[in-house]
């Protein structure tokens, strides 16, 4: 129940800023929202993940610093930095992943919980996936 209230408070802060009106250019106005989710079974997480999309045409997930390619099945905490108002972050997969954890026109981090089973994930910008803007990590 605290973590619907929580989510209810920053969606409604959130709300409230863009509000508020201002520019579209970067300043320190940008917005910063942590929102956990879950996907997949329940389970300790057995490590962590970041991802990053923005500002350009680039999409990627790291893993301990380096470019995500195979990694070990389990429950993953996945921070992803979105640095542009016009992409997503949305990561597919086995086992019924499918968790768009950014949205058009979202600027910002947030950080969910995923279980990757084994198989090949494609993490993609929705809106760019046809221009190339996505990329593929194995889960063995």
């Amino acid at each position: 129940m605290a973590r619907i209230a929580v989510a209810v408070l920053v969606a409604t802060f959130a709300l409230a800023v863009s509000a508020c009106g201002g520019d579209s250019g970067s300043s320190s106005a940008d917005q910063t929202t942590s929102a956990e989710t879950t996907t997949g079974a329940s389970g300790a997480a057995s490590g962590e993940l970041e991802g990053e999309v923005g500002p350009g045409f680039e999409i990627e997930v790291k893993q301990n610093g380096e470019d995500a390619e195979s990694i070990d099945a389990g429950t993953y905490t996945l921070k992803v930095e979105d640095k542009s108002d016009i992409h997503n972050f949305h990561l597919i997969g086995p086992g019924g992943v499918d968790e768009t954890v950014t949205e058009v026109p979202f600027k910002g981090e947030k950080t969910v919980t995923v279980t990757l089973e084994k198989g090949t994930y494609t993490y993609q910008c929705d809106p760019h996936a046809s221009s190339g803007m996505k990329g593929t990590f194995e889960v063995t």
